[in-house]
């Protein structure tokens, strides 16, 4: 039988509240991720604000360590609860992963609304080759960090004029969803390019006994090693992976047409694109989706998603020439997809979501190329 809501907010309350008094901070409270919800403490009229954005960077090909980043996060995850007198009750989590790189810079932050807004910049370099080791991919990203750092604090002064669900992205339209968290990674190895994804994580707002929708919109890009390092790599072909069968909810439901873009594309277009996933099993339905546009050039999107497995695979393949701009410069794309799962409580303890990928192929034309991958584990957690 589900614990009565009232008692279950009224232990946290006095949970949390002597949890601020001692001055100790929970390691569940600390991981990274957004805020699933959170409890006023205390009574006041005062509007809510977020922490600061706190970040770590590391030199010498060094790598900042888990240890390091927990850190980070306990003193965010304190900044907000000492401006606000208020705990959050569930967050996000997410684990990045690399080939051949280390995490060089990290910054993170709660908004307002008690959600993440986080940075990883990972940086490598071709290791077999001694001349090649030149530090540039770890420069690249020091270089871009205090940019990124201030997109992040810009995204949290903002939930402050108005604490209520937010977009992400080119999101427009949300319909019976809020954004739970956003998830910058970068991925930058000498001498070939970047890759690089933000992952925003949306959730269902139909507080269904029955099922919760879950949405990750993926705006991911590629940059060659021609316009970020000034080198021969050009770009080749990209990917983007949602593999919601990593999934540890019961019932997770990927239908047909539940992502976008859906099915394969060729040519240049500018258009908008939409998806939904109907939530509730036994309470009746209620559909929650969003929506967003973008253009992208003249490339092919191969639609390699699979309903039957649950998983979203798309591949995005150049239709140019090798000395087109879209094969010497950025290039990116904007897929989305949405599942509906089991409804989580906290008793669950912590379970894994989905695993979000971007991967990529820099080619020389002299029969040399190097894949470039990165990807994300996202949790949730009871804090």
């Amino acid at each position: 039988m589900r614990e009565n809501q009232s008692t279950k907010r009224t232990r946290k309350y006095i949970d949390r509240r002597t949890l601020l008094k001692t001055g100790a901070v929970g390691a569940a409270g600390l991981a990274m991720g957004s805020g699933f919800a959170s409890a006023r403490l205390e009574s006041n009229d005062e509007p809510l604000r977020g922490s600061n954005v706190h970040t770590v960077t590391s030199s010498g090909g060094a790598e900042i360590s888990e240890k390091q980043r927990h850190e980070i996060r306990t003193r965010a995850v304190r900044d907000y609860e000492q401006k606000n007198g208020r705990s959050v009750d569930a967050i996000g989590v997410s684990k990045p992963q690399a080939n051949e790189s280390n995490v060089v810079a990290y910054a993170y932050g709660l908004d307002a609304n008690g959600r993440a807004h986080s940075y990883v910049g990972l940086a490598g370099e071709d290791t077999t080759r001694a001349e090649m080791q030149s530090g540039r991919a770890e420069a690249l990203i020091h270089n871009r960090f205090d940019r990124r750092v201030s997109e992040l604090s810009s995204n949290i002064k903002a939930s402050e004029q108005q604490v209520t669900t937010m977009a992400g992205g080119t999101v427009t339209d949300t319909e019976n969803m809020e954004q739970f968290g956003k998830f910058d990674l970068e991925y930058a190895s000498d001498p070939y390019g970047v890759v690089g994804m933000t992952n925003y994580w949306f959730k269902d707002t139909t507080n269904s006994s029955e099922a919760d929708a879950h949405a990750f919109h993926t705006p991911a890009g590629y940059e060659p090693g021609t316009q970020a390092f000034g080198s021969e790599y050009k770009n080749d072909w990209g990917r983007v992976f949602h593999r919601w069968n990593k999934c540890e909810m019961g019932n997770t439901n990927l239908d047909y047409g539940q992502w976008q873009p859906y099915g394969t594309k060729s040519g240049s277009t500018t258009q908008g694109y939409s998806v939904s996933v109907s939530v509730g099993y036994e309470t009746g339905y209620a559909t929650a989706g969003l929506s967003w546009s973008y253009s992208q050039p003249n490339v092919e999107v191969v639609d390699e998603s699979s309903a039957y497995n649950t998983y979203n695979q798309w591949h995005l393949k150049l239709n140019s020439d090798w000395d087109d701009d879209t094969r010497t410069n950025f290039i990116g794309f904007q897929p989305s997809s949405t599942v509906s799962t089991d409804d989580w409580e906290s008793s669950m303890g912590e379970k894994d979501i989905c695993e979000l990928e971007v991967k990529a192929r820099f080619d020389n034309g002299y029969s040399h190329f190097r894949r470039l991958r990165t990807w994300n584990t996202y949790k949730i957690v009871p804090a």
